[in-house]
């Protein structure tokens, strides 16, 4: 089975989510790939939490952008998930990256957009890491764009759903395969990492597929939705709970 399991925010179903604990555990549980949420901080440091304001998971109703590095390492990131978790600290992407073995890799989500583009190459110098090793995806079209122009060698995923959110017309499919895969080429990106929904099917793998593009899907924690996304022909599924869906699967 060549489909990829991707671990969101690194086990977080189990672990506070985009926590060195979070991702230590998925790595400890035989996931290849993590995934992780990025911000810049007023210092200019590239920091791991999904929301852009402390209050969800660290219980401040503060910006990232409006604190620093130590700042923001004042606040405990784990305590929300359990007293099991208290002491958890908001990573940096540097730090994240010491986690990853050898073999491991990680979607990289920028949150924030023009700076955190410049600030990435200082963080990839310092490490070992291997461009097929760090991909990117962002819902932001010129981040994603811009970041693939900057780093060439890397993979650049666009996020998006495919799909009417906010309407009071039942929901209907926004893109076609074919203008799927024409918005992704105009986009300059190696594929897309699209939000699971009824409106995916074989086409759209076929089309992708068809135009050496990528065909990722996120967030799947279900693993009858897992199989059938499986059988429709994706690359890799984004989930909660990478461990159970790669055994599921029968991977592990």
């Amino acid at each position: 089975m060549s489909v990829k399991i991707v671990a969101h925010r690194g086990e977080s179903f189990a672990a506070p989510e985009n926590t060195l604990e979070s991702f230590t555990l998925a790595w400890s549980r035989g996931a290849t790939c993590i995934e992780g949420d990025f911000y810049l901080s007023k210092d200019g440091e590239i920091v791991c939490m999904h929301d852009d304001n402390l209050r969800r998971t660290c219980g401040a109703d503060l910006p990232i952008s409006a604190l620093t590095l130590p700042e923001l390492k004042q606040y405990d990131a784990g305590i929300w998930k359990g007293e099991a978790w208290r002491y958890t600290r908001i990573p940096t992407l540097r730090e994240v990256l010491e986690t990853m073995p050898d073999y491991g890799e990680i979607y990289i989500e920028l949150k924030s957009v023009g700076p955190i583009v410049d600030a990435l190459k200082a963080v990839f110098r310092s490490g070992p890491w291997r461009p097929e090793q760090l991909t990117f995806i962002a819902f932001d079209e010129a981040t994603i764009t811009e970041v693939k122009k900057r780093f060439p060698a890397h993979k650049a995923y666009w996020l998006c759903c495919n799909f009417t959110r906010k309407s009071p017309e039942p929901r209907r499919a926004v893109l076609s395969p074919e203008e799927l895969a024409a918005k992704l080429k105009h986009l300059g990106v190696d594929g897309v990492d699209i939000c699971e929904s009824e409106f995916l099917s074989p086409a759209y793998a076929e089309a992708l597929h068809a135009a050496n593009l990528g065909f990722h899907v996120w967030t799947v924690d279900d693993p009858a939705v897992a199989k059938h996304l499986v059988e429709i022909g994706v690359d890799s599924i984004t989930t909660n709970r990478a461990k159970f869906i790669a055994t599921e699967l029968g991977m592990i």
